[in-house]
């Protein structure tokens, strides 16, 4: 399934990115209302404390989840552009991915004009709003905010985060995915909505790293989304 159209044809969808490639892990996320998942390769993912390995170690389990799982499913390559240039996104489309999320530092040239996957681009803090506008001459389908700084990461969200996301909305006409760097709580969407932020990356920040506490935090963000539906249908 398109990230593009389950952004533009849902409400607040929720993305989880899962913080180990496994199976019970993406089962919980799946049962909870995940509309997306996000995996990774090749990269030591600060947030989970997790070194994930190449794609050959995890083809098996990624095809797993794609018979039983019709939502969007994307993959962080690497965070080392030469390492990212050598993946195959035929090989990642055959596999059952649909997009590929990377920091922009890390998509060399191969990344942005392929179109066997959806392309999303994460930024940092160092992008000012105003730089963002460019983004959409490249065939982006999303930006991810990740905006915040290590340091803070796991703070809860705070009036300054939603101005700067703000900032970010008023400068582009993409599509925009907030990760919980902050510790979010479903609260938060009310807001997150309102600023025009198109969906939220639920990760090991905000849904820790057991299949108990996915599938619970994910439940209950998922039923505030339909509650907030509701509200306003």
């Amino acid at each position: 399934m398109s990230i593009k159209n389950i952004i533009q044809n849902s409400q607040m969808p929720i993305i989880v990115s899962l913080p180990d490639n496994r199976w019970d892990l993406a089962e919980a996320a799946i049962n909870a209302g995940a509309d997306g998942l996000k995996f990774h390769i090749n990269v030591d993912h600060h947030a989970s404390g997790n070194h994930f390995k190449s794609l050959d170690d995890y083809t098996e389990l990624f095809k797993k989840v794609r018979e039983e799982f019709a939502g969007p499913m994307g993959i962080v390559i690497g965070d080392v552009i030469d390492e990212v240039d050598q993946i195959s996104t035929n090989k990642l489309k055959q596999i059952g991915f649909d997009y590929f999320s990377l920091y922009a530092k890390d998509i060399p040239s191969k990344m942005v004009l392929q179109n066997d996957i959806e392309k999303t681009v994460a930024i940092d803090h160092s992008y000012a709003p105003s730089d963002i506008r460019n983004v959409e001459e490249f065939g982006i389908e999303a930006i991810e905010l990740s905006i915040v700084n290590k340091a803070n990461y796991g703070e809860r969200l705070n009036f300054a985060d939603m101005l700067a996301y703000k900032n970010y909305r008023n400068d582009t006409r993409l599509p925009l995915i907030v990760p919980s760097q902050k510790r979010l709580v479903p609260d938060d969407l009310t807001i997150l909505n309102q600023i025009g932020i198109n969906a939220v990356m639920l990760g090991a920040v905000t849904v820790g790293s057991t299949t108990e506490s996915i599938y619970s935090t994910v439940s209950e963000f998922h039923n505030y989304i339909e509650k907030i539906a509701l509200t306003q249908g």
